[in-house]
């Protein structure tokens, strides 16, 4: 969904999804590696059976695998972590579509030192001493 996709980067604005899956069956023409999607799963954002339909139709696409990861959430973040019903309803959703699909569990939450989490202490951390 590039609408959905410009609101978490914005490169998405000069490079849509079209012109993604070009570049990646070229890539993949050229040298017979299959692509593998990180997608992270935000709650009431990109968590539906709707977005898992189209995130199977883009792989469609696209020889490709996907790596469903964990979204680990922070304090101020504007995004939630999804339910782990609607993780594993998505996930389901794209395995019947024949998706190759991987769930990356989150590690480090219980302490914020999970991927992303460090990164932004870091940032506010920084904020606070100027």
């Amino acid at each position: 969904n590039d609408e959905k996709r410009n609101h978490i980067m914005p490169i998405n604005e000069t490079n849509s999804l079209d012109n993604l899956a070009e570049a990646l069956n070229y890539f993949y023409d050229k040298t017979g590696t299959r692509v593998t999607f990180e997608y992270i799963v935000f709650r009431d954002f990109n968590d539906t059976i709707k977005d898992a339909q189209e995130l199977a139709d883009f792989c469609k696409r696209v020889k490709s695998k996907v790596n469903i990861i964990e979204y680990n959430p922070i304090d101020d973040g504007e995004f939630k972590q999804t339910t782990p019903e609607r993780l594993a309803a998505f996930v389901q959703h794209l395995e019947k579509n024949k998706i190759i699909v991987n769930v990356r569990r989150s590690r480090g939450k219980d302490i914020d030192a999970a991927c992303g989490q460090l990164a932004n202490k870091n940032k506010l951390a920084q904020q606070e001493l100027k």
